[in-house]
């Protein structure tokens, strides 16, 4: 899994791509950790990330988590057909904001 960030201000676009699982969660984890730090709202652009297994969703969850804590707002974006379906099927398209 690669991350870049994109920096607007008190906003953090990460944009995303490869897969986010069991090798790479503990590294997303890390970096989600420091940008929840950083900026008020942050946005996960999905756009090219191709697989979320049940570690990248608690990834995923624990930044909602810490941004909500925080008064800020997590956003997804571009999400394909198959990590939405698991967010689907696990309840989570229901609590995040995905466009």
């Amino acid at each position: 899994m690669d991350i870049k960030l994109v920096d607007r201000g008190n906003e953090g676009e990460l944009l995303m791509s490869g897969d986010l699982d069991t090798k790479t969660a503990r590294d997303a984890d890390a970096l989600f950790a420091q940008m929840s730090d950083r900026f008020e709202n942050i946005t996960l652009n999905m756009k090219e990330l191709e697989y979320v297994s049940s570690a990248g969703l608690r990834s995923i969850r624990n930044l909602y988590i810490k941004i909500n804590q925080n008064g800020g707002k997590l956003t997804l974006t571009n999400v394909n057909e198959n990590v939405m379906e698991v967010f689907e099927m696990t309840g989570l398209a229901g609590l995040l904001n995905i466009r």
